[in-house]
């Protein structure tokens, strides 16, 4: 290779080398400086790991085998590593390929001779032929034997001139990101479904026990109001009403049981485990009375960094940005080169020398495309399009999530001080059905109206359940919208 071929190589190299595809994502969308509901949050501002600030070891083991075993996860994971293949796939064809050949072959022949067939004009020399070769004329034949061997080494290369396989490249990389970004967001969604689940669970073997008081109370006013219709004090109405409120609470707590039942099987499959079988470990602690507070020190531009979603949208920004700098790079030219160099031996007989050859050739072309029918010009329409409608995504959930997290919050005060009043209202309840059964006791009221002031008691109980619950599946929403639950090291 001469010194001329040696310039333009290198030459072709450093302008590949230089060449890389410009990628802006630029968004429209103007981020506030912070939140308008979040001045009263106190919590742990790490959301990372947002179930270790749950005093409920139970549900924080659930959570954390969800992470190791959840089946849908590990698929998830599967083809985050399948895109990376990829990627490095369209990264190893920047480079050269080069590769060594070989080949051999054994050949045998058998032939007559063709003199045999020929009327010879003296016998002489006929003679003479079967003297100096010792064989009849027309009566041998020919054996022909040799092999032959041949190795090469090849080589080509497409300089990136102006940037295209960087581009596609590039395309793949970011691609390959977005998969990551989903990987991301299915921990953030399992999380919150296996808490989801358990808060549920744990709502509806409350709601039970409630509701046994209940079905004891009414029992009990039941007998009461039956003495009293036997003894003409008590219309049947009366009678009917107290056995209607006792069918419809034995019902609840039916359904309340099967319902409790069907999300501890939710977490079974959640966490990658049989439902036949699995059972929840009892709580060491009633939840409901130690939620923590709202997450502090959330500012909007966070979301931009953590939410998996406008993670992955953002790279498929990128990736439509590469795509549409492919789609141009088009129109100029594109170059390769080949290099091919061969040695080869042939040996026909042992009384033949061996054939030896050498063989060189370097080879370079470019190709510009001249007439294509329109085809790169609609194909660089498609690419921009598509990339503008990819941009427009990426502000809509911007200003979506904005709206999400604002939202959570809001609701999360606005639950915390309606649970609040609740339990007011449920702590009266309970003291005025205090004092009611000590009026009974002292003659001072009668058995039914002691026994309709435990029965609003325990409704309170019941609704001020319903309420903790909604405030703790609001705050897993929270954290859901403010990105927390993956974890970035845990990628490979």
């Amino acid at each position: 290779m001469n010194k001329t071929w040696l310039s333009v190589l290198l030459a072709l190299g450093l302008v590949a080398g230089c060449s890389r595809t410009d990628i802006q994502v630029k968004s429209t969308v103007g981020m506030p400086q912070q939140f308008d509901q979040n001045a009263a949050a106190r919590g742990s501002a790490d959301i990372s790991r947002w179930w270790q600030s749950w005093p409920d070891p139970v549900m924080n083991d659930l959570i954390e085998t969800g992470l190791k075993n959840n089946r849908n996860l590990a698929k998830m994971k599967a083809n985050m590593l399948a895109a990376r293949a990829s990627a490095a796939m369209a990264e190893s064809d920047l480079g050269p390929q080069a590769g060594v050949e070989s080949s051999g072959g054994l050949h045998r022949y058998n032939g007559d001779n063709s003199l045999k067939d020929l009327n010879l004009p003296a016998i002489g020399n006929a003679k003479d032929y079967l003297q100096a070769t010792g064989s009849p004329l027309g009566n041998n034949r020919r054996h022909v034997h040799g092999n032959t061997v041949q190795a090469g080494f090849t080589a080509s290369w497409e300089p990136d001139v102006f940037g295209q396989k960087r581009s596609d490249a590039d395309e793949m990389h970011y691609l390959s990101l977005s998969e990551t970004e989903r990987w991301h967001g299915a921990q953030i969604m399992l999380g919150s479904e296996i808490a989801d689940n358990y808060l549920k669970m744990r709502a509806m073997q409350q709601r039970v026990k409630v509701g046994e008081h209940s079905v004891a109370t009414l029992k009990q006013l039941q007998r009461y109001t039956e003495g009293r219709f036997r003894a003409g004090q008590a219309s049947a109405y009366d009678v009917k009403e107290v056995a209607a409120k006792l069918s419809a609470m034995q019902a609840k707590i039916a359904t309340y049981q099967a319902q409790a039942d069907v999300y501890q099987r939710n977490i079974a499959v959640l966490t990658g485990q049989p439902s036949q079988g699995f059972v929840v470990a009892p709580a060491s602690l009633d939840i409901f009375q130690h939620l923590p507070s709202a997450p502090a020190g959330q500012v909007p531009l966070d979301l931009i960094t953590r939410r998996p979603d406008i993670r992955t949208q953002e790279n498929l920004v990128k990736a439509m940005s590469a795509g549409l700098a492919s789609a141009k790079a088009d129109r100029l030219p594109r170059f390769s080169l080949n290099f091919l160099w061969q040695t080869g031996q042939i040996h026909l007989d042992s009384s033949t020398s061996y054939l030896k050859n050498t063989a060189g050739l370097l080879n370079a072309s470019m190709t510009i495309p001249v007439f294509t029918a329109g085809r790169i010009k609609h194909n660089i329409e498609r690419a921009d399009a598509q990339l503008q409608a990819a941009i427009a995504g990426y502000d809509q959930m911007i200003l979506q999530a904005l709206a999400e997290v604002d939202s959570a919050y809001q609701m999360q005060f606005s639950l915390n001080k309606q649970n609040r009043l609740m339990h007011q209202a449920q702590m009266q309840a309970a003291s005025q059905a205090g004092a009611a059964e000590k009026l009974f006791r002292y003659g001072d009221m009668t058995l039914d109206r002691s026994l309709r002031a435990r029965l609003n008691a325990e409704d309170l109980d019941d609704q001020q359940i319903q309420g903790k619950l909604e405030e703790a599946r609001n705050l897993v929403n929270l954290y859901k919208a403010l990105g927390g639950g993956w974890q970035i090291n845990d990628e490979n």
